[in-house]
Parts: structure tokens; sequence; C-alpha cells
């Protein structure tokens, strides 16, 4: 019985068999035979041969008992060799050798075909393992869902690549620590299903948390999975909002339809020259503030209807520069500064883009100017860009009144203007997400006023 190797490789090994059952095995054929030598020998010391003939005969009997049962001893070794090495390899995880001359019918042999038959299996089931670990590394890679596993005593067992996103931190400095040194300690409650809020890369997050448990090695392991509800939400909200504006766009212009009708007919009726003058004007004068106020409040329903009718984005390749400016340059209130930045193209709608700047610049100018003191410097409202591999990140910066409540910012008919409609930012967020991208506000750090950051991924040529 000889050994083969398949395809990979080998560790070394070691065969551990030892010297005294070789011993004993030829010991044992040394004994089976040495009745047939001792009567071999006596047949022919009995009887009258010539003395050298005795001795040639007695050596050759011995010579042949010796070298037989040391030829089967070391057959029975090597094949028992051969097995153990393969058995060896099968300990090292290497399945790539095999016994040769397994002969059926044979105990070596029949042993030595469930080896290789075992040998196979488990070759059979190292790969199925390897590539179910490796299917399960690329969904742990490409899922968005923050997946972290933690041993009892609260380390950081796993994570991936959305884990290190969520942590701002990379695997090495992620792995082997624990969740109180990395400010997630509150992951390990044992609720299964829970929220929390994270600021992550500058914005505000809902998290859900769910919680399960494995076991590796027989230890109890924590597997916490966190998937970001806050896109959801505003997907939920803005439905939901688009639902409410198209009911009472539909109802209010049922309304609004006969009254502006009514009053353009009253206003062409003439009237009785019996009336006063001043009652004549004071009804001209109604008529015209009806007319007036249901033309009023048709355009604020046309322009809350655009959030119900925002149509998706059509990209275009522009350059960012280009189209910075000729944003800037509509607005002629307040100077408006574009700082210097990389020269790029990227590719968006050209109409809806152009529409998020002009909201979010107009707000920025109109904060400025309703200060006590308008701020008159070059840095009143400045726009900034970076590029960050194929992501572009936009800043609008301005040095206004700030932001008062900011949980109101994005609710439809809500505003702190005036004459303000209370659409303009939450257009321009549904745009910028329309994109794929985010959109952040916040007050400034530095100074009084407010920053604004646009976050693109994908859009740079």
């Amino acid at each position: 019985m000889s050994l083969t190797r398949l395809g990979k490789k080998s560790g070394k090994f070691r065969v551990n068999l030892t010297a005294p059952f070789g011993r004993k095995l030829l010991l044992s054929i040394l004994a089976a035979g040495l009745p047939g030598v001792i009567l071999s020998l006596a047949f022919v010391w009995g009887r009258d041969y010539a003395l050298d003939h005795e001795i040639e005969f007695s050596v050759l009997v011995l010579g042949l008992w010796a070298g037989l049962s040391f030829w089967a001893s070391e057959g029975v070794v090597h094949s028992l060799r051969v097995l153990s090495n393969v058995v060896a390899a099968m300990r090292d995880e290497d399945f790539s050798f095999r016994a040769l001359q397994a002969t059926p019918g044979d105990p070596l042999g029949d042993l030595a075909i469930e080896i290789n038959d075992l040998a196979r299996a488990l070759e059979t089931e190292r790969l199925a393992t390897i590539e179910s670990a490796n299917l399960l590394k690329q969904v742990m890679a490409e899922v968005e869902a923050v997946v972290l596993a933690f041993s009892p005593d609260g380390i950081v067992r796993l994570v991936n690549r959305a884990g290190e996103a969520f942590l701002g931190k990379t695997t090495e400095h992620i792995l082997g620590f624990a969740a109180r040194e990395l400010g997630i300690n509150d992951l390990l409650d044992d609720r299964p299903v829970t929220t929390i809020s994270r600021v992550s890369a500058g914005l505000e997050k809902r998290w859900i948390i769910r919680t399960a448990f494995f076991r590796q090695h027989g230890i109890r392991h924590r597997l916490v999975l966190l998937s970001e509800a806050s896109e959801a939400l505003r997907t939920e909200e803005r439905l939901a909002w688009q639902r409410i504006i198209r009911v009472l766009g539909h109802e209010i212009n049922n309304s609004l339809t006969p009254i502006k009708s009514i009053a353009r007919t009253l206003s062409r009726i003439p009237l009785d020259g019996e009336l006063p003058e001043s009652a004549r004007n004071n009804f001209r004068h109604g008529l015209d503030v009806i007319g007036s106020r249901a033309e009023s409040l048709n355009r604020f329903l046309q322009g809350y209807a655009k959030l119900a009718q925002l149509p998706p984005p059509v990209r275009r390749i522009l350059n960012l520069s280009q189209l910075l400016h000729r944003v800037i340059n509509l607005e002629a209130r307040l100077q408006i500064v574009a700082l210097p930045g990389p020269e790029m193209e990227i590719q968006v709608d050209p109409d809806l883009f152009e529409q998020a700047l002009i909201n979010l610049l107009k707000n920025a100018v109109e904060a400025v100017l309703m200060r006590e003191q308008p701020v008159t410097t070059p840095d009143a409202v400045t726009v900034s860009w970076e590029v960050d591999k194929s992501d572009l990140k936009l800043w609008i910066r301005d040095r206004g009144i700030g932001l008062a409540r900011t949980e109101n910012l994005f609710v439809p008919f809500y505003t702190t203007k005036e004459r303000g409609s209370g659409i303009g930012l939450l257009v321009s967020r549904q745009i910028v997400e329309s994109h794929g991208g985010t959109l952040h506000l916040q007050n400034r750090l530095d100074i009084a006023g407010c920053e604004v950051k646009i976050t693109l991924p994908g859009v740079c040529c």
C-alpha cells in the first residue's frame, strides 16, 4: 500500500507509530514461523547428510525465516504508516492525501478504502464550509445594516464594513476592544428590539436595534444588528404629507373656483345708482379682496403641489463651478461668495439641483437680512465644496439669525417668514435625496449663523 497526494501542497505532519509496535509485530511473526523452522532443522540434522549440506540448509532456512518475517512485518508497518499519514493529514485539514492499492476484502485494504472515503467526505464538507464562509463575508461586507458580535465580556469579535462607518473606525481599532471603550455599551441591553439616535457623519440618524445570540466553540456570543430607519421614516412622512396636500388641494380648489368665478361676475354687474358712493366702493373693494385672496390661496396650494409632483431626476454632466456661479448671480440682494474649490464635473439633474440651491441660498440671504444689523462682509453667505473620491460635499454657510427650532425645519406649512410658504427646505431635501444624497442643517459653532451640508455620493465624473 502506498500514498499519493492530490492537488495542493501539504504541510508537515508526524507519523505516530512507535518502535515497540514494530518489534512486537516482528517477534509475533518470528514466533509464528519458529515451529516450522525447528521442525525443518530437526529433519535435516536427524538424517545422515553431509555436515556442509546440513549447515547450508540450516543457513538457508534461518535466512528465509528471518527475511520473510522482516518482509511481512515491514509490509504491515508500511501500510499502517500510510494510513497514519492520511489520518494525520486530515487532522491538519489537508485532505489531498489518499492511500493507494486499497484492495477490497483485505482487512487493511478495507480500512484504507474507508479512510479514503472519509477524506473525500471531509474535503467536500470543508470546501462547502469555505464557500459558505466566503459567501457570509461577502454578504456581511455588502449589507447596509450594521453587524456587530460581542463576546460574553463585551469585547467586539466581529464587525462589517457598515459597522466601521457607523463607529467611524477601522477594523483594527474595533476588534478586540470593549463596547465601553468604543462608546456603544448601550447596544448590549437585553431588549430584543429597540431604537437609538446616533450622530453619524455629522447627521443624527435613528437606528433600529435587534439582538440575537449564537454559540462559537461552545461560548455564548451576542449578535447585534442595526438598521438605519431615518430614511424610511422620512419617506413615509413625505408620502403622508403628499397625500394630505393632494386632499387639501382638491377640496380647497373645489371651493376657490366658484368663489373666484362669482367674484368676477359680481364685479362686472352695474351697481344700482340708488346706492351711496361709499357703499359702491366698499362693494367693489370687497369683491377685489375676495378675488385677490382666492388667487393668493390658489398660488399657495400650487406651491405645495410641487411636493406631490416633483419629477424624478434626469441626470446630465455639467460643470459645478459654472452651475454655482449661475445660481449665485440670480441673487441681487446680497453678495454671495463662492470659495475656491476643485474644478470638476458632476452628474445631476440641472433643473432640480439648481432649484434646490436657489431655495437654500435664498434662505441664507434672508436669514442674514433678518438680523437687526445685517452683515455686509464678504463672508455673509459663502459656498464651498470638496471631493471625496467620487462623492461631492457642498457647504452653504451664512451669518444670519441661525436656527431657532430645528425640529420644524422640514415640516410642511411651517415657516418663520412673514410671506414664506414653508416648502423651500422640504423641496430642497427631497431633490437632494432623489439624487441619493443627504441634506443637513445646523447652527454654526464658530459664529452666529447656519450651515447647510449637502452630500451627493457617486456624482463626480
